[in-house]
């Protein structure tokens, strides 16, 4: 059986859902020809499903290694490094795959694009969750400072309280009354610092809470946040890959002004860009909104 029997064969088993029926035929393809970039990516398509994700990246690099242009070769990498928390390469790979599905115009661009938005929401939330750790240990470590110095000062009164007759003491000849409001300025004064320092903690996490985002940054044909606005001769902003779509779909138009428009018509709005990019930066958690 020649190898591309055992692909319409792995194809026919991928439809049906075995995954693993359909790696065994993948795999007889390259082994008989193990030069041909798509029996890789299909066999790293159903290892995706199969959450196998150190043999996605394995075939991935093997594509991409045949063909270093290879959309899916990049995709799936992108993808299959996300899940392994290597979210750097991932977005890398998957930026690529957004690149070159531009240029070679890919159907499925705005797919990349939602597991690129995705690959980062999911880099936000890890870096914020290292944040918080360090954060809750920072303010555990300075509630310890405080509290320290709290006994330390009242182990002093105390100390004094008991040291009647010593002439070095201020406190010797305090009637005990005196010495209790002593030792109650000190807890008010430390339970007051403790206050402020969970305020200002508190104040930051309010801060960095959800917040609506601007419209001006969501597209107007699928109202998510956009990754490669451009602007039509209309002067409306778009998601270029959901934009390419409606041409596809429905007509070459513009899908708001109605007027004609193509392709080759539409430019990047690069300041727009440059701001969302800035504001996933410090909003993460927008990136997939």
């Amino acid at each position: 059986m020649s190898a591309e029997s055992h692909k319409a064969k792995g194809n026919a088993y991928f439809s049906k859902k075995d995954y693993d029926s359909a790696v065994r035929e993948y795999s007889e393809a390259i082994a008989q020809n193990p030069m041909n970039v798509v029996y890789f990516t299909n066999r790293a398509l159903c290892y995706l499903r199969l959450k196998k994700y150190d043999k996605v990246i394995s075939d991935c690099e093997n594509a991409i290694n045949i063909d270093t242009n290879s959309v899916k070769g990049h995709y799936m990498l992108g993808q299959a490094l996300t899940e392994k928390a290597d979210f750097d390469s991932a977005i890398s790979h998957l930026q690529t795959a957004y690149d070159l599905a531009i240029k070679d115009k890919v159907t499925f661009s705005g797919e990349i694009i939602q597991a690129l938005l995705s690959a980062r929401k999911r880099k936000w939330e890890f870096e914020d969750q290292r944040r918080r750790k360090n954060e809750t240990e920072f303010l555990k470590y300075i509630k310890g400072l405080i509290n320290a110095e709290r006994e330390k000062q009242l182990q002093k009164v105390n100390q004094n309280k008991n040291s009647i007759g010593s002439t070095i003491s201020k406190l010797v000849n305090l009637h005990p009354t005196e010495i209790q409001d002593k030792l109650d300025q000190i807890n008010k004064l430390y339970d007051e610092r403790l206050s402020q320092i969970e305020q200002v903690f508190a104040q930051s996490e309010e801060n960095l809470g959800s917040k609506e985002v601007p419209d001006y940054f969501l597209d107007k044909i699928s109202f998510n946040i956009m990754h490669d606005p451009v602007i039509t001769p209309s002067g409306i902003t778009y998601e270029r890959a959901h934009l390419k779509e409606h041409f596809k779909k429905i007509g070459h138009f513009d899908p708001l002004s109605r007027l004609e428009c193509r392709e080759t018509d539409l430019y990047p709005n690069l300041a727009l860009k440059e701001a969302i990019e800035d504001y996933l930066s410090k909003n993460g958690w927008a990136a997939d909104y």
